[in-house]
């Protein structure tokens, strides 16, 4: 009998978007630096057949997908079946990414794998562009970023195939729900049934209608959009200087001012009477618990409210603040409670008007995609942190990876914004925007992003030293 496994409620929710055609997929690319002998398919196809082996997730397709028990089922993959190699060259980041997103959107979850790698031509340079696309129901982004690194380090340096020696040994990864407790307190529990269930049915006289999360309404829903995606990066000594100015404010990490700097250009952006709302999602990812490198979603989000845009507020007294709502435990639970909400989502097989079998839990998900106000936080950022060692590290830029980004599909709900930074071992730091082009408008997420970047770079340079800057000063 094949190996199979029940899917947890944080794994329906990603198959849910999936059967409505929003997919959630995330995305890595990477160029190969020049190398004698240059890297070949052959390499490649040999590093995809071990990582098959080492991960049996990897291997899987989603039985019964439209049922109330969706389950794992593993099938022989060969590596032919995931790599995709091309003569095209010169692709350049953007049409990468977007078109791996696509591709494994456009693939569907009924047949594997569920995941994709391909290899373009050699440019002019002697450089081959990689690129991993992988359906979220399978790996989160931490998941993801493991899976690179480990193709990229057994491309860089083959090792002997394991296969044998584990074979159909190796069990599915456990389920979020299984290892971690994510259940909500019952006043969180409360709040949440009051607010979906309740609330919509009061009177305005007693329940007045909150501030619309900016950038809510869309313009189209964005479940009938493709994802759009914007990027920049910082070098090596712009980072240096970021962090070194982080420091001497009193912050130990990156997250919190790539956040804040968010929340930045946000707020010189959204108009007044709108609400900013900003998601940090964190990995749960443990290995004490059962939880393996690759495979497997765990992961939760910090949500915070921000309230109304306020451009003159402290930059770094905001990072600050920040930074430590990151670190409380209070706040950490309840972001582990947030995803415990989902076995609350009602399920179970029923009739539609047009007499399909469907389940509650696709229908609910359906309702909230095409709400007048389908976000419910305007930017999300990430925290992948650093690629892991891949052994193309180098010594220089010629020997290195270069462009090494990654990208998640556009959010049809939840965050509208989708900030994804990735920091390489060399010190640079590349960072993608993405959201669903056409629900926002386009002179808008445009102003966010150069915003953005303004601050970044302004932060990076000597106007970064001031104790008193506001979100203004930094964003204009």
């Amino acid at each position: 009998m094949a190996q199979e496994r029940i899917l947890g409620p944080y794994e329906r929710f990603s198959l849910a978007r999936s059967l409505v055609g929003v997919a959630p997929v995330v995305a890595f690319t990477a160029l190969l630096p020049s190398s004698h002998p240059p890297v070949e398919s052959a390499q490649v196809a040999q590093a995809v057949t071990e990582l098959l082996a080492r991960h049996p997730l990897l291997s899987c397709s989603v039985a019964g997908a439209t049922t109330a028990q969706p389950r794992f089922r593993r099938h022989k993959v060969r590596p032919e079946d995931v790599l995709v190699e091309s003569a095209e060259t010169g692709r350049v980041v953007d049409e990468a990414l977007l078109d791996a997103l696509e591709a494994v959107k456009d693939a569907g979850v009924e047949q594997a794998p569920l995941w994709r790698v391909w290899l373009s031509g050699s440019d002019q340079q002697g450089r081959r562009r990689l690129t991993v696309a992988v359906h979220h129901v399978l790996s989160d982004g931490s998941s993801t970023r493991n899976l690179f690194a480990e193709l990229l380090s057994l491309v860089r340096a083959p090792v002997p195939s394991s296969e044998k020696k584990t074979g159909e040994a190796l069990s599915l990864a456990p389920t979020l729900e299984a290892t971690v407790d994510v259940r909500p307190s019952t006043l969180s529990l409360v709040k949440v049934l009051f607010s979906e269930f309740v609330a919509p049915r009061l009177p305005s006289l007693f329940c007045p209608s909150p501030p619309t999360v900016f950038p809510n309404p869309p313009i189209v829903p964005p479940y009938l959009q493709q994802t759009a995606l914007k990027h920049l990066a910082l070098s090596p000594a712009a980072v240096a200087r970021l962090k070194a100015c982080a420091r001497a404010h009193g912050i130990a990490t990156l997250h919190p001012v790539l956040y804040i700097a968010a929340l930045a250009a946000l707020s010189n952006a959204a108009p007044p009477g709108t609400a900013i709302h900003g998601e940090s999602p964190i990995s749960l990812r443990d290995p004490a618990v059962g939880h393996p490198s690759i495979g497997g979603n765990y992961v939760c989000s910090l949500s915070t409210t921000h309230g109304a845009p306020d451009p003159r507020a402290p930059f770094w007294q905001s990072c600050a603040a920040y930074a430590a709502r990151l670190a409380d435990p209070d706040e950490r639970a309840g972001a582990k409670g947030g995803m415990g909400m989902l076995a609350y989502v009602p399920d179970g097989p029923v009739e539609d008007e047009d007499g399909q079998q469907r389940t509650r839990f696709n229908m609910w998900m359906e309702e909230k995609l095409e709400a007048a106000e389908p976000w419910s936080a305007s930017f999300e950022v990430s925290n992948l942190g650093v690629l892991p060692v891949t052994g193309w590290e180098g010594d220089g830029e010629e020997d290195a990876l270069g462009e090494v980004y990654w990208a998640q599909a556009g959010m049809a709900l939840g965050p509208a914004l989708a900030i994804n930074p990735v920091a390489v071992r060399n010190g640079s730091l590349a960072i993608t925007l993405t959201y669903r082009g056409g629900s926002i408008d386009e002179n808008t997420a445009t102003a966010v992003w150069q915003a953005y970047e303004r601050v970044l770079r302004r932060l990076a340079g000597e106007e970064g030293v001031a104790q008193d800057l506001t979100f203004e000063e930094l964003a204009k």
